[in-house]
């Protein structure tokens, strides 16, 4: 049969058979196939291999968008079988298909050319590769990767990363590779924090420390340093037994006698920090995570001192996935933990082993030196197994969602007084001061107090909580129109009962308008948490009001009512007030100092609302922020912020990361 009596379906049928079942990485062949058209420069054949998608049939239904399927089409698209066999053995000679290879590269690459001499009906091929065909082959551990879809993870995974720093009982520094997996918490190696585990911990002794790297904009040395919480802990998988033999690797009857002896041991350990990093950061879902056997890992780790540190690497062995991941990726101490992202850009594992061969036997392959990484999925069925997958994503504390108010308003700052409000619901303290502290290096006229009470209502809302709000300038009034206005919120047909005239001397006629407030408190809200806000105290002089008998009476039984809760918001720090136990008292500052930068705070905010968990750089959150930022101003910068943000931002931001919460007055 001559070239021209082949058809394309007869070549389609042929070809089939020997690339199904192939594993390669398509934008590595795409290129590679592009450069040997244009070396050989064949009649009739097609510019490029998109261009071969495109002419060739779909003999048999063949789908371009399969791997398989859109070799064969390319291959078929050269017209003839001397052609087919030239370009897939100078293919297989270019080590496109090595992945997955269990016998010795040269035996696997001859077989493979082989095979498809034979499926063609021809003697021999040229399996060599022609120098003009592409580029030089300098690294064959190296793989190829869309840029467009690697960005997006290293981007991510940059934000996510940290350096782990632990100090061991013989006080030496041990450093390793984490990320985040839940606002909360981080994912590293068992074996880089089993010294510290049995030591009572100072600060310091093991901290986790996030953008250590100069090209984040952030001083050298610096970064966001966080320490790790009481019960930091929260759950381990040993380091499991090590292949020590020199190419044991190379021999699959080895290998798979390691890989059945360390399952069950995955070496991580899940640590929770004091903080929530997570929120502005983002985490990785473990339980979101594939499968996939990737055709090369990058990955992002912390070797020795280094800052921020990306490698890359084939996959070797391919399967069984399910226990050890095998990459040619370059790693060193201080790299245990490090996140291993697929050639998708996709997390896939967490990379924890080195082997290294020191005398090679005459037999062996050419894999001298190879790491292993511990599949994410592996370690999330670990975790599920152990109860504790679901509590991964659990957010420590108070915090709106999205960074809004009824899914629109943002809420700027302000992690301290939503860290005191957490504090009075819990008991520990029944009365909060919320005050400003000033900075006379900061330019700031009016610092502002935006939605402090729409943040207490909004984090806890009605039914559960019920709110009683005071302006100071409202206070002006006496004991019983301050009772009356009190009762009036939750009890309104309770009002006629007060007492309208005093019948005894002011304390005692005020405190019986209290005990009849506290009555009904009791039997009206008994199963729910008030809440009494006095605002502006900044503007008004609540010594001055002629109810403040009233509040001082009230004062006292806040600490003998469980569900009463008092905050002052304006109040000066040195100001005074008759009847307020110190003992329940907590402070809460809003600090014009924390100001001075209003595009970071923003920075903040825009990760709360969903940038965290998308692909932008540093340099386009930085040329946003000091968009926002320049209108901000000295007078409430906050306030003028959070309008311009309702205003003209909301609206963008529900497109690009969806929307929050309930908006008013739409259905939910």
């Amino acid at each position: 049969m001559t070239e021209q009596d082949w058809t394309e379906e007869r070549l389609i049928s042929c070809v089939l058979g020997v690339v199904r079942g192939l594993h390669f990485a398509r934008p590595q062949l795409r290129g590679w196939y592009d450069g040997w058209l244009a070396a050989r420069r064949l009649p009739g054949a097609p510019v490029s291999f998109a261009h071969a998608m495109v002419v060739t049939g779909r003999g048999g239904g063949l789908d371009p968008g399969r791997d398989a399927d859109a070799l064969c089409l390319a291959l078929a698209a050269l017209g003839g079988p001397q052609a087919v066999a030239d370009c897939f053995a100078a293919a297989v000679s270019a080590g496109l298909f090595d992945i997955g290879a269990t016998d010795p590269l040269p035996v696997h690459r001859r077989q493979l050319a082989q095979k498809m001499i034979s499926a063609l009906g021809l003697k021999r091929a040229h399996a060599s590769l022609q120098r003009a065909n592409t580029e030089s082959l300098v690294n064959e551990t190296a793989f190829w990767t869309d840029p467009g879809n690697i960005l997006p993870g290293i981007i991510l995974g940059r934000r996510r990363l940290c350096r782990v720093e632990a100090r061991n009982d013989m006080g030496d520094r041990v450093t390793g590779s984490g990320f985040l997996i839940g606002p909360s918490m981080v994912l590293t190696n068992f074996h880089v924090i089993k010294d510290v585990i049995e030591l009572d911990l100072e600060p310091g002794d093991l901290q986790i420390r996030f953008d250590y790297s100069s090209t984040t904009g952030i001083e050298e040395g610096k970064g966001a340093v966080f320490d790790v919480a009481e019960d930091w802990l929260v759950a381990h998988s040993e380091t499991g037994p090590v292949l020590e033999e020199d190419y044991a690797w190379d021999k699959l009857a080895k290998r798979r006698g390691w890989l059945n002896a360390v399952e069950g041991f995955w070496d991580y350990a899940v640590i929770r920090l004091t903080g929530a990093p997570g929120l502005q950061r983002g985490w990785f879902d473990l339980g979101k995570v594939t499968q996939d056997v990737p055709n090369g890992v990058w990955i992002l780790h912390h070797p020795g001192s280094e800052e921020h540190t990306i490698t890359g690497g084939k996959v070797v062995y391919g399967q069984p996935r399910q226990h050890r991941l095998f990459h040619q990726a370059t790693t060193a101490h201080g790299s245990s933990g490090g996140l291993a992202l697929d050639q998708n850009g996709q997390p896939v594992a967490l990379h924890y082993l080195g082997l290294e061969a020191l005398t090679p036997p005459p037999d062996a392959r050419h894999h001298r030196a190879l790491n292993v990484a511990v599949p994410l999925t592996a370690i999330a069925a670990d975790l599920t197994a152990k109860g504790m997958l679901g509590k991964l994503a659990e957010i420590p504390g108070l915090s709106p969602v999205g960074g809004c108010l009824d899914g629109r308003r943002p809420v700027f700052g302000r992690a301290d007084y939503i860290a005191a409000l957490e504090k009075l619901w819990k008991g520990d303290r029944r009365i909060l001061r919320v005050h400003v502290e000033t900075d006379k290096d900061v330019p700031i006229t009016r610092p502002g107090k935006s939605f402090s009470v729409e943040i207490l209502r909004a984090l806890f809302a009605a039914p559960e909580h019920h709110h009683i709000v005071f302006r100071a300038g409202d206070v002006q009034v006496d004991a019983y129109r301050m009772a009356c206005d009190t009762l009036a919120s939750f009890a309104p047909d309770a009002v006629a009962s007060l007492p309208e005239a005093p019948d005894t001397t002011t304390p005692a006629y005020v405190k019986r308008l209290v005990s009849k407030f506290m009555q009904q408190v009791n039997e009206r809200l008994g199963d729910r948490m008030v809440w009494i806000l006095l605002d502006d105290l900044d503007r008004h002089d609540l010594s001055d009001a002629s109810g403040r008998e009233f509040l001082s009476t009230l004062y006292d039984q806040i600490g003998r009512q469980d569900n009463l809760r008092l905050v002052l918001i304006g109040l000066s720090e040195d100001i005074q007030i008759n009847g307020l136990d110190p003992s329940l008292v907590l402070k809460s500052a809003i600090r014009t100092r924390d100001l001075a930068d209003p595009g970071q705070v923003f920075r903040h905010w825009l990760n709360m609302r969903g940038a965290r968990d998308k692909p932008f750089d540093e340099t386009s959150l930085g040329f946003l922020s000091n968009i926002v930022a320049s209108l901000a101003g000295a007078d409430a910068p906050l306030e003028r912020m959070s309008e311009f943000v309702e205003t003209h931002v909301a609206g963008a931001a529900d497109a690009l990361f969806g929307r929050v919460g309930a908006r008013v007055g739409e259905d939910e």
